[in-house]
């Protein structure tokens, strides 16, 4: 059963981005909308226009769901088809984004705004409801943290165009260190033959008093804990911004470590590995 002070606490937190967002998002020049195709973002074939209607789309999305979830119901809402990765979804978001035009601003904060008050207004008895995602079904409280991380992720893409030193929201680092690296891991882990001998990678963070991570890679499976003292093959030091975008696959591990990003320890190339066992999704 959901913790409902933790819920609480997402909410507010997916609230915080969208506003965060909105700030920016103001700042932006009307080329941004108007001429999409010439500001790419980091998610491979998007533009920035298109992660602001893909946040757009999973605000109605996730607000249809949480209304039929409120209901008893799991079935896709109305229109949605589940369709989340590939060339088709890609062509639907573009003629989303082309179809929006100048009004993605506009519809943006009041996808938020919609959205933000239904889950302000949610009982905790909603939290552990079952609701649909295109992926599976899960309860109103994942969703919840699916939206909190797909704002943080997705408001770094929106920002690292226009600004290379863009960092992640503060706000968002503890929550995504604590509970969406390992789904995001996991979501990306590419499964193959088991190893004779695990390979561990360890993650020291240099902004943060004695704080490491471990994915201990076996091949056909993983695990991701905080270090234990075991000595690592590979270890990846730098801050919990570096952390995070690397292990999404939003950084290159070349670039990084040549830019003093990353400072990189042991087996560097058992490091180039770790990419071909975690991708991005």
């Amino acid at each position: 059963m959901a913790n409902s002070d933790e819920v609480k606490g997402r909410i507010q937190l997916v609230r915080d981005l969208s506003n965060e967002l909105a700030g920016y998002l103001h700042t932006l020049p009307e080329s941004i909308w108007r001429n999409a195709d010439d500001y790419a973002s980091p998610c491979e074939g998007w533009k920035v226009a298109d992660v602001i209607t893909h946040l757009i789309l999973g605000a109605n999305s996730l607000s249809l769901s949480v209304e039929n979830a409120l209901k008893g119901a799991t079935s896709p809402p109305m229109g949605h088809t589940g369709q989340f990765h590939g060339p088709a979804a890609l062509e639907l978001l573009v003629q989303t984004r082309e179809a929006i035009y100048e009004d993605l601003f506009y519809d943006f904060n009041a996808s938020c705004l919609r959205l933000n008050s239904m889950l302000v207004s949610l009982e905790p008895e909603a939290y552990g409801r079952n609701a649909w995602h295109p992926l599976f079904i899960t309860s109103v409280a994942r969703l919840i943290d699916i939206r909190a991380s797909e704002l943080a992720v997705h408001g770094w893409d929106v920002r690292y165009p226009m600004d290379r030193s863009a960092t992640l929201s503060d706000k968002a680092v503890p929550f995504l260190k604590k509970v969406f690296m390992r789904r995001w891991l996991y979501s990306g882990f590419q499964k193959g033959e088991a190893l004779r001998e695990p390979v561990r990678f360890r993650f020291k963070l240099t902004d943060t008093e004695n704080e490491s991570y471990d994915v201990l890679v076996s091949g056909d499976k993983f695990r991701l804990a905080p270090s234990d003292g075991s000595v690592a093959n590979v270890t990846f030091v730098g801050d919990s911004d570096t952390y995070i975008l690397f292990c999404m696959g939003r950084l290159s591990l070349s670039r990084s470590v040549r830019r003093g990003r990353i400072v990189l320890e042991g087996d560097a190339e058992l490091a180039t590995q770790f990419r071909g066992w975690f991708k991005g999704v």
